[in-house]
């Protein structure tokens, strides 16, 4: 086989793995009703929405879950280390945890389907510097509807989506400084 062939197969396969990555991702659109202290709202990822539930081991091996994130503004951010982009916005969300975790906001990233191993080297070459779990079957980003990386989501004090994109918001600041005033 020439090189063009192989470079060819390579693309097709490329694409191919992403169309299938997509297809599963966005695989769970149901409702869900979270009930948390005697009041229950809809569970979901649009502004307003209680956050979905889950539970995932971090790479150090203790577990988070999303109610450890209550009491304090939180930021995930859903993340694959074959993306570039995710690479590029690396850097801005380490600034956001170094600025923003002496003030109480809990910064967690939350890797997609990548093996153990796979996610180590990601955290190296991207030069993360914040807690990150493994979601290795997808059904935390099945729950929050992640169709692309990076995915992030703002959470207030009491879990409730305030931002939801695929991007850091470039007022990414007065939304957290908002969120620790409780506004």
């Amino acid at each position: 086989m020439n090189k063009g062939n192989i470079t060819l197969l390579l693309v097709l396969a490329l694409a191919a793995g992403a169309v299938l990555i997509g297809w599963s991702l966005s695989g769970n659109n149901a409702e869900v009703t979270v009930t948390s202290s005697g009041d229950s709202k809809k569970a979901g990822t649009a502004i307003g929405d209680t956050a979905p539930d889950f539970r995932l081991t971090r790479m150090d091996g203790a577990t988070v879950a999303r109610d450890d994130l209550r009491g304090q503004p939180a930021v995930i951010v859903f993340w694959t280390a074959w993306c570039p982009v995710c690479k590029e916005e690396a850097p801005r969300i380490n600034k956001l945890a170094s600025l923003y975790e002496p003030l109480g906001v809990r910064v967690l990233g939350i890797n997609i389907q990548d093996s153990q191993a796979r996610v180590e080297a990601g955290i190296k070459d991207f030069g993360i510097r914040f807690p990150v779990a493994r979601d290795p079957d997808a059904s935390v980003a099945r729950r929050y509807k992640v169709t692309g990386t990076p995915t992030l989501v703002f959470l207030d004090r009491n879990g409730v989506v305030s931002y939801f994109g695929n991007e850091l918001p470039e007022d990414y600041t007065q939304r957290l400084d908002g969120l620790i005033a409780g506004s």
